[in-house]
């Protein structure tokens, strides 16, 4: 915690070692104490401020994400990212977003001054009132240039500002627009804001520590060379009288899963027309990670023709759902079956995973969105996420007007997208459909595309399409996983039924490490977790595949 100004900050936040990264705060009435909040519901206080209760070790759909106090100092709310609301002490519960099925990941929360209500906001600045807590608007359905990470209300609670990433600034209600930072070059993505007690003005901060302040929000420093090593900010508070602020220090590292390829077809759609979910069984490993990614391998809706083509996939809506409830964040569109009810069904698709609140990468309206970087934001920082393909039936490649998957082949925009993302976020991990089927080994193709795509900043390249295990090269703060192999997939002939979650950890150098849960395809078309020596086995087996090892590749 950095105190600025008249604020304080109580106690040695850095001596905790939660089980799950700490994601938010909020203070006390008189700024003499202040509560944090972990991803887990892990709620420790300092100062003054009470401890009223937690979620901790109760199993949770979603993470927490935000967290406000009530008015009064006598309770608080937590909020997860699909809007599930936990109140305690004199915080009352008015309503929630959980089960409902959002567009975008709620990001954030605020209350009212008499804590009669509060509001949630998403990352599309989508705006959810609740108790006496009025609705004044919102951005949801605009097209923003970048998410919304937090929210702050004008006094009486009569109006709210939301904060996207790039600073640009959007003003509800009785809330006045005193200037943003939207269009102007930041160093570092905005991470959070805060509105001093009269409503004239406003903070947002940065998650290196700068502070930008607006309209009679006075500057009071920033945090810039004082969150401590491999700290990142992730948000502000302000004090009692507005005359400073708290900035919320984290540490800067962010564990990203990436796992093969997924639809919804044959026992697969059998399973889900049933009521089963195929990647429940792995949701708890989701869970330990702040981002995962799947490769979607199908289109999923009715519309189009199918394409004449020897395999032909097409998916039901509930594949999405279940991907989205299990934990994963995020989908590549960039394979060779996105297309397989042509144009009219990829857009389908693309509609689906974002109605599904999933977020697409790898394929688009148009070249620029297929190559366009999906940028997340997490506690311990953002990340890029890029979706390229090298297995490209003819006439799918994306152009100027064209829909279709980002083609690989196209070194110069592969390379273009991964600057493009490195230069939005503080990560960049490349999902590539790529290699050959039933191959151990990568072939050179992958290789070359992989160092390229290194060159241009990628902190990780991870890939699928063979069907079965690749190998994964670490070194440097750089990663290549060659193939994660197929996932949630209608055939379980060995050895294509042996796949996992590779989790990356990443930190300000680049990559940190990693871990692989394997797991064994069953006859649902459900990945299953191996533990023992069935684990250790599997593991030993990625291992012996590592490309320049003393195994066969």
């Amino acid at each position: 915690m950095v105190a600025l100004g008249d604020a304080s900050a109580p106690g040695d936040p850095t001596v905790l070692r939660p089980a799950r990264p700490v994601v938010g705060m909020a203070t006390t009435v008189d700024g003499s104490g202040y509560w944090l909040v972990a991803s887990d519901g892990g709620v420790f206080s300092f100062g003054s401020a009470p401890f009223f209760g937690s979620m901790g070790g109760t199993p949770l759909n979603r993470p927490i994400v935000g967290m406000a106090a009530s008015p009064d100092g006598g309770g608080y709310w937590m909020v997860a990212s699909d809007g599930g609301v936990f109140s305690f002490g004199s915080a009352r519960f008015h309503g929630s977003t959980g089960g409902w099925p959002l567009n975008r990941p709620i990001v954030g929360m605020a209350a009212t001054p008499d804590g009669g209500g509060y509001w949630l906001v998403a990352s599309d600045g989508g705006v959810f009132a609740f108790g006496t807590a009025r609705f004044h608007g919102s951005t949801g359905g605009w097209p923003l240039n970048r998410p919304i990470v937090g929210m702050a209300t004008s006094p009486g609670g009569l109006g709210y500002w939301m904060v996207a990433t790039d600073g640009g600034i959007f003003a509800f209600g009785s809330a006045s627009f005193h200037g943003s930072m939207g269009g102007v070059q930041l160093a570092r993505p905005v991470v959070g804001m805060a509105a001093p007690p009269l409503g004239g003005g406003y903070w947002m901060v940065a998650s290196d520590g700068g502070v930008f302040s607006f309209g009679s929000a006075g500057f009071h420093g920033s945090a810039v060379g004082r969150l401590g090593a491999a700290r990142i900010a992730a948000g502000m508070a302000r004090s009692a009288t507005g005359n400073g602020y708290t900035i919320l220090a984290v540490p800067a590292s962010l564990r990203v899963g990436v796992a093969g390829d997924v639809h919804g077809v044959g026992r697969v759609a059998n399973y889900l027309a049933s009521g089963g979910n195929p990647l429940a069984p792995m949701s708890g490993l989701f869970g330990g990670n702040d981002v995962n990614i799947v490769n979607l391998e199908t289109a999923v809706g009715t519309a189009g023709s199918p394409q004449a083509k020897q395999y032909v996939f097409q998916s039901p809506y509930s594949l999405l759902t279940s991907i989205r409830s299990s934990g994963v964040q995020a989908v590549s569109l960039a394979n060779n079956h996105a297309m397989d009810y042509g144009t009219a069904g990829l857009l389908e698709t693309i509609d689906n995973v974002r109605r599904a609140g999933l977020v697409p990468v790898g394929a688009g309206r148009d070249a620029a969105e297929a190559y366009a970087p999906a940028v997340l934001s997490t506690p311990g920082g953002t990340v890029a996420i890029v979706g390229l393909t090298q297995v490209l039936p003819g006439g799918w490649a994306a152009g100027p007007g064209r829909p279709g998957v980002a083609n690989a082949y196209d070194v110069g925009a592969s390379q273009a997208a991964v600057r493009r993302g490195r230069s939005l976020a503080d990560h960049v991990v490349v999902v590539v459909h790529w290699g050959e089927e039933n191959h151990d080994c990568p072939n050179g193709k992958q290789g070359s595309l992989a160092r390229a795509l290194l060159d241009a900043g990628a902190d990780a390249v991870v890939g699928h399409h063979p069907h079965r295990l690749q190998g994964v090269t670490f070194g440097g703060g750089k990663l290549v996983g060659y193939s994660m192999g197929n996932f949630v997939w209608y055939n379980n002939q060995p050895p294509n039924d042996l796949t996992g979650l590779l989790s990356v950890e990443l930190e300000p150098g680049g990559v940190k490490g990693h871990q692989f849960a394997p797991a064994r395809i069953d006859g649902h078309g459900r990945p299953i977790p191996l533990s023992g020596q069935a684990a250790a086995d599997a593991v030993n087996r990625l291992n012996s595949l590592t490309p320049g090892g003393p195994g066969p590749c």
